[in-house]
């Protein structure tokens, strides 16, 4: 249950008498705005649990050694600048990230976390786990270690998340393992497969590095994902972000880099009682698809198995394919709607795929759509360098598979005179599906309309604000 702090109409009426008594010389009235909280405020330096209430921002980390439970009912807010060290069970260090000692969050109510973009919540592992940030073997990259277990919140009936970094993800399940999952299963970094009728998620300005598996999959669910930024996702396979069956929302302005196999992913089954509907747009796609070793899978967007939406507005940088309607899963063709998608080739085996050669899929080039040649339509990001050797979609560098995150120097922004610039197509609606949810003074959903540049940066500087 939310509950929220206020000040009573008695109370703030003594507080405001007191106040022109003490300020009669010069008639100035200063009220202290109420501090508002959800429930009670946690104290103590190691999260508990069973756990609900507030975690008030602070300088000092707080640790996970344990999972974190939020019961059915109860809600639990992070507030902004709070920072989580996930630590594992501090007795067997040596077994962190293994199927008996990979701690995470397993929410059955609400989870609030609600930073800003100068005082992020962030949830990662110590430093010294981290490594180095410079390009590595995916085989032994920390990020794709999987240390701890990530936010399971099959039993949430509200997830949402702003301005949250979560890093190091994707521990195996254990013997125990949850009805769904097997053991050894790597741990989704962000899992709804929800339980519960009328389960919403919303994910606004944040950032992932570093899963095993999924990024975030959601079924049964209303949801936005909305100007994130995703990177390292999938060791060897896994997309960063998976729509399952019942699934209603929109996925815009986010940027996605080096993904294992798709940025997006979008699937329904027969029959369902609510047909997955996702409208994706203006979203950028950087070098994904390429540790998916299986024939055929993706590498930016892919829609299957009764799925309808519409796509639009999409950048498709030297990724493995382009956008792709699976043929062998065939989406609901006569409700997807597609354009306005700009691709950018490195190589000539790159550009073939852009051009509506890809094996097993049903799309086809749209007049509005921006295609060409190796190394035509140069999107001009103001600093990225595309020149990697790709190799060819069966056999992919071993540096392209490496090249998986921005370096401090890289830039998606658009330069001026990009050709992506105005190539947007802003005629249709985003579903918003989740405009209900509203949490006074806490959280409301801020979602963001068509752009008219292609890609997640706009060029009047809305957008994606990484």
């Amino acid at each position: 249950m939310l509950t929220n702090t206020f000040t009573s109409r008695a109370a703030l009426a003594l507080l405001l008498a007191a106040g022109a008594a003490l300020s009669s010389c010069n008639n100035q009235v200063d009220v202290a705005t109420p501090e508002r909280v959800v429930g009670e405020k946690f104290s103590g330096d190691t999260l508990r649990s069973p756990l609900k209430g507030t975690i008030p921002g602070r300088t000092a980390p707080y640790y996970m050694t344990r999972d974190v439970t939020v019961n059915d009912g109860d809600t639990l807010w992070l507030q902004a600048g709070v920072k989580i060290v996930v630590l594992g069970n501090p007795r067997s260090l040596s077994t962190f990230g293994q199927a008996t000692n990979n701690p995470g969050f397993v929410i059955n109510g609400v989870l609030l976390s609600t930073g800003t973009k100068d005082r992020p919540v962030d949830i990662s592992v110590a430093d010294n786990l981290k490594g180095s940030s410079t390009v590595v073997d995916a085989a032994t990259d920390p990020a794709f270690k999987g240390y701890w277990g990530g936010i399971n919140g099959d039993g949430a009936t509200l997830i949402a998340l702003k301005w949250t970094n979560i890093a190091y993800v994707g521990g195996p399940y254990g013997a125990n393992a949850p009805s769904g999952y097997a053991a050894g299963d790597p741990k989704f970094g962000i899992s709804l497969l929800a339980r519960k009728p009328n389960a919403r998620f919303v994910m606004e300005d944040s950032y992932v590095h570093g899963t095993v598996d999924d990024c975030v999959r959601l079924q049964n669910a209303t949801f936005s994902v909305v100007r994130n930024k995703f990177e390292k996702t999938g060791k060897a396979g896994g997309d960063a972000v998976n729509i399952k069956a019942g699934c209603v929302g929109d996925i815009a302005y986010n940027v996605f880099v080096g993904g294992s196999t798709n940025g997006v992913k979008v699937a329904s089954v027969a029959g369902s009682p609510v047909q997955t509907n996702v409208v994706t747009y203006n979203n950028t796609f950087v070098n994904c698809g390429y540790r998916q070793t299986k024939s055929g899978r993706g590498g930016s967007i892919n829609y299957e198995v009764q799925a309808k939406g519409l796509v639009y507005n999409n950048l498709i940088a030297n990724c493995r394919f382009g956008l792709r309607l699976r043929s062998d899963d065939r989406p609901d063709t006569a409700n997807v709607r597609y354009g306005n998608q700009f691709y950018y080739a490195n190589t000539a085996d790159q550009a073939a795929e852009f051009n509506a050669a890809t094996a097993g899929s049903l799309t086809t080039s749209k007049i509005t759509d921006m295609r060409g040649a190796a190394q035509a339509n140069n999107p001009r990001f103001q600093a990225l360098d595309l020149t990697t050797a790709s190799g060819t979609t069966a056999a992919p560098t071993t540096l392209m598979q490496w090249t998986n995150f921005l370096k401090p120097a890289d830039n998606l922004h658009l330069q001026a005179g990009s050709p992506a610039i105005g190539k947007g197509r802003t005629s249709f609606q985003p579903l918003n599906a989740v405009s209900s949810v509203n949490v006074p003074g806490v959280f409301t959903p801020t979602g963001s309309a068509p752009g008219l540049d292609v890609g997640a940066y706009q060029s009047n500087g809305s957008g994606n604000q990484y």
